[in-house]
């Protein structure tokens, strides 16, 4: 059996998004009911490096996520949709420097994590 063999769509959710193989990521965390949000924002980074349409399809939708899931104000709401916004060009840099301080003010160590090695691994705007 294929799935035994290779283990679950997780696991190969999580292979495949370490090996940064994007199409394979975003097919098989369609097939999973809800990934966590530090892995949907790893994966809407790779979205970014590698498709720009998916990524501004796909981060209105993680910052609804993530408004909805924690403690934001109106004024971080914004922000951090700004940030998002920014990660998509020359201002990625700048973008970045305000998710991880709106991520450490919230304790999103996660999801600094994560911001923290795709800034290891830059990508072209």
């Amino acid at each position: 059996m294929f799935v035994a063999a290779q283990g679950g769509a997780y696991s190969q959710f999580k292979r495949a998004l370490e090996r940064r193989n994007f199409l394979l990521a975003w097919t098989l965390a369609n097939e999973l009911p809800r990934l966590p949000r530090d892995e949907a924002f790893a994966l809407l980074l790779l979205a970014r490096d590698c498709d720009q349409g998916r990524y501004v399809l796909a981060a209105p939708r993680w910052h609804a996520r993530l408004c909805s899931e924690e403690a934001l104000d109106l004024d971080e709401s914004q922000i951090a949709l700004a940030a998002l916004n920014g990660l998509r060009d020359a201002r990625r840099l700048i973008a970045a420097q305000v998710l991880t301080g709106l991520f450490k003010i919230h304790g999103f160590d996660r999801e600094w994590a994560v911001l923290e090695r795709w800034l290891a691994h830059p990508k072209p705007p």
